[in-house]
C-alpha cells in the first residue's frame, strides 16, 4: 500500500509542475500583441487551467485523499504546456518585436493540431482534473442536488470531448504507419511521445468510467413501509410529496446513466481501433517540422493521458450518481406529538416502521432550508395559540358568574364589627 504522505507529495509536485508550465505559457501568450480570437480563447482556457490546478493544490494540501489517478494527466498536461510554449517561441523567433502575424499563428502545430486543437487538449485536462476534484469532494462533504446535476453534466460533456480527442489521435497514429523500416532515433522518440499521449487518453477515459460507476452506486432508494394512524394527515401529504421528488430524481439519474453508458461504449470501440503504433511520416512532414518518430511518441503519450482522463470522468460520474440516504427505523411518537425527518441538501429519507399517535404531525422527505424554517415558525405559533386557548379555557371557575367585583377598603373590611 502506498504511503499516503508520499502519494500526496507526488501529486503536489505534479500540480506545481503543471501550474508552473501553464503559467509560463500564459505569460508567453500575454507578451504577444494583436491576438486572433482563437488565441484569446486559448489564453482564457490556460488561465482556467491555472485556477483549477490552484484549487487542486489547496485541496490536496488540506485533505488526506488519494488522487494518484491524476498522476499521468497532470504530467502530460504540464508537458503539453511546455512544448506548446516552445512552439510559440520558435514561431516568433523571426517576428518583429512582440508581434506575430495571423498567418504565423495559423502555422502553429502541436502533434498535428492547430491552436484550436491544443485548446481542446487543455480543456480536456482541465475538465478531468475538475471531475477528479469533485469526486474527492463528494467523499468527504455533503453537496446539494443542484451541484450533482451540474457535476454529472460536466462528466457527460467531458467524455464526449475526450472521445473526439481519441478519434483525432487514432487518425494521427494511422498517418504514422508506413516508414518503420528506416526509422531514425528521432522517429523512435516521436513514437514514444505518441504512446504517452495514448496512455494519457486512456487514463482520462478510465477516470470518467469510475466517476460514472460511483454515480450509479448512489442510485436513490425509495421510501417504504411508513405506517401512521388514519388521523395523521400531515404525514400522508408529506410522504406523497416525497415520492414525487424521488421519482423525478430517479428518472433524471436513469437518463444520465444511459447517456454515460452509451458514451463509454463509443469510447471503448474507438480504443479498440487504435492497435498499431507504426511510424509513417508521409503526411506529418508536410505540416510540421517535428520528426515523425518524435511526433509518434508524443501522440502515444497523449493517448494514454486521455484514457486516464476518461477513467477519472467515469469514476466521478459513479460517485455523483450515488444518492445518499438517511435511514430511520422503528421510530414512534405519542399523541399530540410532532416529528420532522427531512433533508435540506437533497439527501433522500428512508423510513421504516414509523408510527404516530393521535393528533400528531410528521414530515418526511426533502425540502429547502427556507421551507424548514417556515414550518418551524408555523408550528411554534400554533403551539403558542393552543397554550393561550387552554389558559383561557382553564381560567377562574367563578369568572362571569357574579359580576366584575371590587376590592374591599379597610373600612369595609371592619363592617359589622362591634366596638367595645
Amino acid at each position: 500500500m502506498a504511503d499516503p504522505i508520499g502519494a500526496a507529495s507526488g501529486i503536489l509536485a505534479l500540480v506545481a509542475f503543471g501550474f508552473s508550465a501553464s503559467k509560463s505559457l500564459y505569460q508567453t501568450i500575454e507578451s504577444l500583441k494583436d491576438h486572433p480570437r482563437n488565441v484569446r480563447e486559448l489564453k482564457q482556457e490556460v488561465e482556467a487551467l491555472m485556477n483549477v490546478l490552484q484549487s487542486l493544490n489547496e485541496f490536496v494540501s488540506s485533505n488526506d485523499v488519494d488522487l494518484a489517478v491524476l498522476e499521468l494527466p497532470l504530467s502530460q498536461c504540464g508537458k503539453a504546456c511546455k512544448e506548446f510554449e516552445s512552439v510559440i517561441v520558435k514561431c516568433t523567433a523571426n517576428s518583429e518585436g512582440s508581434k506575430i502575424s495571423v498567418r504565423d499563428w495559423a502555422k502553429l502545430r502541436y502533434m498535428g493540431s492547430d491552436i484550436n486543437g491544443f485548446k481542446d487538449i487543455i480543456a480536456g485536462y482541465k475538465s478531468t482534473i475538475t471531475i477528479a476534484l469533485g469526486s474527492a469532494t463528494l467523499r468527504i462533504t455533503k453537496v446539494t442536488a443542484d451541484f450533482l446535476g451540474e457535476y454529472k453534466e460536466m462528466i457527460r460533456e467531458t467524455k464526449i470531448d475526450l472521445e473526439e480527442r481519441l478519434h483525432d489521435v487514432d487518425q494521427r497514429l494511422q498517418d504514422l504507419s508506413s516508414r518503420e523500416s528506416w526509422a531514425s532515433r528521432e522517429d523512435i522518440a516521436e513514437r514514444q511521445r505518441v504512446q504517452e499521449e495514448r496512455d494519457s487518453t486512456q487514463q482520462c477515459l478510465e477516470i470518467c468510467i469510475q466517476a460514472s460507476a460511483y454515480l450509479d452506486s448512489l442510485q436513490p432508494t425509495a421510501v417504504a413501509d411508513v405506517s401512521t394512524p388514519a388521523d395523521s394527515n400531515d404525514s400522508s401529504a408529506s410522504t406523497t410529496k416525497g415520492i414525487s421528488s424521488r421519482s423525478i430524481t430517479t428518472n433524471t439519474l436513469k437518463d444520465c446513466k444511459e447517456k454515460l453508458l452509451d458514451t463509454v461504449s463509443q469510447l471503448e470501440r474507438k480504443l479498440l481501433d487504435i492497435k498499431d503504433l507504426k511510424i509513417d511520416d508521409s503526411r506529418i512532414t508536410r505540416a510540421s517540422s517535428v520528426p515523425p518518430a518524435a511526433e509518434q511518441a508524443r501522440l502515444q503519450e497523449e493517448l494514454e493521458s486521455i484514457k486516464q482522463c476518461l477513467a477519472i470522468c467515469t469514476e466521478a460520474s459513479s460517485e455523483a450518481n450515488q444518492q445518499r440516504t438517511n435511514i430511520f427505523e422503528d421510530v414512534s411518537i405519542a399523541e399530540d406529538g410532532q416529528q420532522v425527518l427531512v433533508s435540506t441538501i437533497g439527501d433522500l429519507i428512508r423510513a421504516q416502521r414509523i408510527t404516530a399517535g393521535a393528533r400528531s404531525s410528521q414530515w418526511f422527505g426533502q425540502m429547502s432550508d427556507t421551507s424548514l424554517q417556515q414550518i418551524s415558525r408555523d408550528r411554534s405559533q400554533t403551539t403558542s395559540d393552543r397554550f393561550t386557548e387552554q389558559q383561557t379555557r382553564d381560567g377562574t371557575p367563578f369568572e362571569n358568574r357574579y359580576g366584575k367585583g371590587r376590592n374591599l377598603s379597610p373600612a369595609s373590611a371592619n363592617f359589622g364589627a362591634k366596638s367595645k
